[in-house]
């Protein structure tokens, strides 16, 4: 998928809602195609870069963890896309599968490691809804750089952009080196 991409644009607003947007649109297709849940997987990046070699290397590593949770559970994928854009990179699949069974076994990449805390995977229902972690009893994802639950620092801007962009960096360089 090796898409050359400007990675010091700043993502404007605007181009995050369009995006929102489009991977909602595009999930919808895929539910209205093949009748199953939709995972979504993207990175969770603040600030206005989205792009660039370590977030595209974090990107694929997640992919790799995704399909191979997926091979190991029997877990079919009916349909797949992959998309790079300046507002990040997006992977979509349609699985034959359970929806919360799936996003069970998401949450256990998501919180496999430091760099599982980064992912943002979704697995949105045959009607539309995503599957929350609540479902089935996992608590609210950590904030990466307090452990408070993470809706509750960015509702609030605990931390710094910078600070955290810089976090993210230093658990990818990390994972790199493993």
């Amino acid at each position: 998928m090796e898409k050359q991409l400007d990675d010091t644009h700043e993502v404007t607003v605007p181009e995050m809602l369009a995006a929102r947007d489009h991977r909602v649109e595009l999930q919808r297709q895929f539910i209205e195609r093949f009748h199953c849940p939709v995972i979504c997987f993207m990175l969770n990046i603040p600030g206005p870069h989205k792009v660039g070699d370590d977030f595209y290397w974090a990107f694929e590593a997640g992919l790799q963890r995704i399909q191979a949770a997926l091979d190991q559970n029997g877990i079919r994928i009916e349909a797949e896309k992959e998309e790079a854009e300046l507002t990040g990179y997006v992977y979509y699949a349609a699985v034959d599968a359970e929806a919360v069974r799936v996003k069970e076994l998401m949450c256990l990449l998501e919180d496999a490691d430091r760099l599982g805390r980064i992912f943002d995977i979704d697995v949105i229902k045959k009607d539309g809804m995503k599957v929350s972690r609540e479902e089935f009893g996992m608590p609210p994802r950590k904030c990466l750089m307090c452990e408070k639950e993470a809706h509750l620092c960015a509702r609030n801007r605990t931390h710094r952009v910078s600070d955290m962009v810089a976090e993210i960096h230093h658990i990818i360089e990390e994972a790199r080196s493993r």
